[in-house]
């Protein structure tokens, strides 16, 4: 009976030890950073998302963005998220959720993604990464005047519609329209 409680242990051990190990480089290069509630609601009222708009989060994590957007606006939400344990929790969120028929968390790099449909994107990405992005966005044809929110760092090369300063409640905010 001990032997078999040590097996289960040690199971459970080496598989945590595996998921972190797999999550750690993408870990290390972009958080994860819970984005505060207040910081999201600052941040996507920026981009006067309309009932059955698609909203994409690049980069999800735990989906609490996507799915509090979702819920508030009654738009569809897309959500990538490549760190596989995150990718998971942000799955359990939406199938919790009271939208959940509204939400598609899909477990890949955003950089693969077909982005095309979408009419809003939301990054809390490094600023190496939105660099990188800006370029991904210009290949991909987006919509015509697709919202771009970036919630702490500036995309260079594009100059912002609208921007809302750092304050106690959120990072800096910048909406860019293509």
């Amino acid at each position: 009976m001990l032997d078999i409680f040590v097996i289960i242990w040690v199971v459970l051990f080496l598989s945590i030890l595996a998921i972190a190990v797999y999550a750690f480089p993408a870990i290390a290069v972009v958080g994860p950073i819970p984005t505060p509630k207040k910081g999201i609601d600052n941040a996507v009222v920026l981009a006067k998302i309309k009932p059955g708009e698609k909203f994409y989060e690049l980069g999800c994590s735990d989906g609490r963005v996507l799915v509090r957007t979702v819920e508030k606006y009654d738009c569809f939400g897309v959500g990538y998220e490549l760190v596989f344990p995150l990718c998971l929790l942000a799955k359990l969120r939406a199938k919790l959720s009271k939208k959940s028929k509204k939400i598609d968390i899909r477990c890949q790099n955003f950089f693969k993604a077909d982005l095309r449909d979408a009419d809003v994107i939301f990054c809390f990405l490094t600023f190496g990464l939105m660099q990188k992005l800006e370029k991904h966005f210009r290949k991909q044809g987006l919509k015509e005047n697709v919202r771009i929110i970036s919630y702490g760092f500036r995309i260079k090369n594009l100059e912002p519609e609208k921007f809302i300063k750092r304050n106690k409640e959120n990072w800096n905010i910048y909406l860019y329209k293509l």
